[in-house]
């Protein structure tokens, strides 16, 4: 099997797993208005984390969300772990996307002990939102290796860049004052241990994962038909061994855009083979904005915390990835 715990997160509601799903689940908003404007020189609404300063950019801004994650792994979690000897995944946006990199903002980060966050074997996946879903996937295959028992799948990413919004901007997919239909810019760290067995009471069981990829993204005029995220629940689906109404909720990455909410709908009609009692959808975003590549790795920290907290309305969940303007389509199924 292969199991999924959440060691650590820092989010705009939350500096801790179960603080952070609380507040989702209450469906607090934490949206101020930000130091940048749009292009209509009015103000842009985001979610930010309070511990970055306001006045830290680019490299800064996310370098300061890395060490304020490490800084909240749990001790007890901490102590279970060989630190720096496992092979270590650091999920970033996709190439395609202007902003600042994360090459090299992990140097020197150490948890408790002195030992160092990122050993020898680490790797770079950039596909955006579906970045925590492809970094999954790649730990599985590492953990078929003999000495392998687990690995860190680590997620960084902040909206709140000037280039990143200029970007959403100019593209009409930020919400504004003039448009409705955009996203809500965030910001978000968050560690997961990928391993043979549970490390910790109450981790995921991941089981089910499909990718693939979407030709009609928010980009261009391709008919629009969901093709991607259908094939990727279907994939995700068939390895569990279940049918979509046997699902009890399901989790998204959605952000506000239309297209986004479209997509799932049409993946969920093209997956249904009976039909069920409503299955509720939980967004992280009503909270806390489109969080990036972050968003995907925010979707398996609730689904734990739902589980193990007893409120999650049935064993099985689906997880939802979709790299709106590049294409890269994800899903998952897991339970307790």
């Amino acid at each position: 099997m292969t199991a999924i715990a959440c060691a650590s997160i820092v989010c705009p509601v939350g500096y801790t797993p179960a603080s952070a799903a609380a507040a989702m689940r209450a469906g607090i908003p934490v949206f101020e208005e930000l130091p940048y404007r749009d292009r209509g020189g009015q103000s842009i609404r985001g979610a930010r984390v309070d511990g970055v300063p306001p006045e830290a950019h680019g490299r800064t801004r996310l370098a300061t969300l890395a060490r304020l994650a490490v800084e909240q792994i749990d001790a007890r979690f901490a102590a279970m772990l060989p630190w720096g000897e496992m092979p270590f995944l650091l999920c970033g946006r996709d190439a395609g996307m202007p902003g600042a990199r994360i090459n090299g903002i992990l140097s020197g980060l150490t948890v408790a002990g002195g030992k160092p966050l990122a050993g020898p074997r680490t790797f770079q996946v950039a596909h955006g939102q579906i970045s925590a879903f492809v970094a999954i996937e790649q730990a599985r295959k590492l953990l078929g290796e003999r000495d392998v028992e687990a690995c860190l799948v680590m997620a960084i990413d902040s909206l709140i860049d000037a280039r990143a919004l200029s970007w959403l901007d100019n593209r009409m997919r930020l919400k504004t004052s003039k448009i409705t239909d955009g996203l809500i810019p965030g910001e978000a760290a968050c560690i997961l241990v990928v391993s043979k067995r549970p490390i910790v009471e109450g981790s995921l069981r991941l089981r089910g994962l499909g990718l693939a990829v979407e030709t009609a993204t928010a980009s261009n005029e391709d008919p629009f038909r969901a093709d991607g995220l259908s094939a990727a629940l279907k994939a995700a689906l068939g390895e569990a061994g279940v049918q979509l109404h046997e699902v009890a909720f399901r989790l998204s990455d959605v952000g506000g855009e239309s297209y986004s909410f479209e997509e799932l709908v049409l993946a969920q009609m093209r997956n249904t083979r009976k039909t069920r009692p409503a299955q509720p959808v939980w967004h992280a975003a009503d909270c806390m904005g489109d969080c990036g590549s972050a968003a995907g790795l925010i979707q398996f920290a609730w689904a734990e915390q739902a589980f193990k907290r007893g409120y999650a309305p049935g064993e099985l969940a689906a997880l939802h990835g979709s790299s709106m303007a590049f294409g890269g389509r994800a899903a998952a199924v897991v339970s307790a």
